[in-house]
């Protein structure tokens, strides 16, 4: 049963019940009034004062009656998804990305804006006309507000980028920033930790007791959610995984991977080996790429591609990271020993890589751990849009009326 309170001002009574209403309808509906009321432990009576305001809003829609077995008939309520949509903005090394999305995370338009890196200043016209492109999309349709993500140590609190290393970003008010940009409400995050929003919400970690989520891209950063709260920490620093040592065995077309520097100097680190700049940069010592490839934000692409057509340098490259990241996994599973691992960016590039990574992982972990335990992402092909919205829809399924107030 989804916990509310019993006592305090009818202000906090509404906005909990509010809440609750919204989150078991996502979850179950389309539901009947009377099974919602019994879900939530509340009268009929006051279910119908809770939802009525918000149908009458168009957030929550009424279904054609259902018959009742001979007894009155049930009219189910469902969200209404298109009613109100949110952006969602990722802040990469290379591009930036922005989809509008509805309020069952499901991704409706997507923009890009390729650049290179960029200082803050730089960088925001370019996000800011993808968030006006994104409202004109919209029509009259109301927007949140926007989830913002970028790589790296995050404070959401503060809606501050903390240290973006592939940025070259140290305390960018990136929150304040994009607010002052496009007058819209903003949640920040790290890349990561919006996945794995994304993913309890929306995703295959809905029913999942603990996940953990592993992105790969130009910066590797992890997170974990306990039911549907993704754990932050004590400086906002959960989920930095970029040093973890590497101890997979070195492959033979990658004979120097494990000699590569991270920016902070250590040497046989994650963050070294096993980003997209990283096999990318090998991948050009190694001709396979033109030099300069891994500042491109086409490059991994162009490795997978060569993968896929039958290039064993490539291939092998690729597969290599795999294993990396199959050692972190593991890492990752000996200390939470969770139900799920979800995986998302360029780990996936060639989707047969997978089973490397698994195999990686089950080769420390042993006969007693499933490798099915990990699986790649479900928020579909603009996963980084999705995880960035994400953000906002939890800000607003864990309290609407701070959004609107439903009359």
């Amino acid at each position: 049963m989804t916990e509310h309170p019993r006592s305090g001002a009818p202000r906090d009574l509404r906005r909990a019940n509010t809440a609750a209403a919204l989150r078991a309808v996502l979850d179950e509906g389309p539901i009947p009034r009377a099974d919602l009321a019994a879900r939530l432990g509340l009268a009929q009576g006051t279910i119908s004062r809770i939802v009525g305001p918000v149908v009458a809003a168009g957030v929550l829609r009424e279904l054609p009656a259902r018959s009742g077995g001979g007894g009155r008939p049930r009219v189910p309520l469902d969200l209404d998804p298109a009613a109100r949509l949110t952006i969602g903005l990722h802040i990469g090394r290379q591009r930036t990305s922005a989809g509008l999305v509805d309020l069952r995370g499901t991704v409706q338009a997507w923009s890009t804006h390729e650049r290179g890196p960029a200082a803050p200043a730089d960088l925001l016209p370019g996000a800011a006309g993808l968030v006006r492109r994104l409202l004109a999309e919209a029509g009259g349709t109301p927007v949140l507000g926007i989830g913002a993500a970028a790589g790296g140590w995050v404070d959401p609190e503060r809606g501050t980028v903390i240290d973006n290393e592939a940025l070259g970003w140290r305390n960018v008010p990136l929150g304040t920033l994009l607010t002052q940009a496009t007058g819209l409400p903003v949640r920040v995050d790290s890349g990561a930790r919006a996945h794995a929003t994304a993913e309890v919400w929306f995703g295959s970690a809905r029913t999942a007791g603990c996940s953990v989520h592993l992105f790969t891209g130009n910066v590797i950063d992890a997170a974990v959610a306990i039911g549907r709260r993704v754990h932050v920490g004590a400086r906002s620093a959960a989920g930095n995984v970029a040093h973890l040592p590497v101890t997979t065995p070195l492959d033979s077309s990658a004979p120097d991977d494990l000699r590569a520097a991270c920016a902070c100097g250590r040497r046989g680190v994650l963050q070294a080996v096993a980003t997209d700049r990283a096999v990318l940069a090998s991948a050009a010592r190694q001709g396979l790429l033109p030099g300069g490839t891994e500042g491109t934000g086409d490059g991994l692409a162009r490795l997978a591609a060569l993968a896929e057509a039958g290039d064993e340098g490539a291939d092998g490259l690729l597969r290599a990271r795999a294993r990396h990241i199959g050692g972190a996994v593991a890492h990752l599973v000996d200390l939470l020993d969770p139900d799920l691992v979800v995986l998302s960016g360029g780990v996936l590039a060639v989707a047969a890589h997978l089973s490397e990574v698994r195999r990686a992982a089950a080769a420390r972990l042993g006969p007693s751990w499933d490798p099915a335990h990990v699986q790649p992402t479900a928020l579909g092909p603009h996963s980084l849009a999705a995880a960035s919205a994400a953000l906002l829809l939890r800000a607003y399924y864990d309290d609407p009326l701070s959004f609107e107030d439903f009359g």
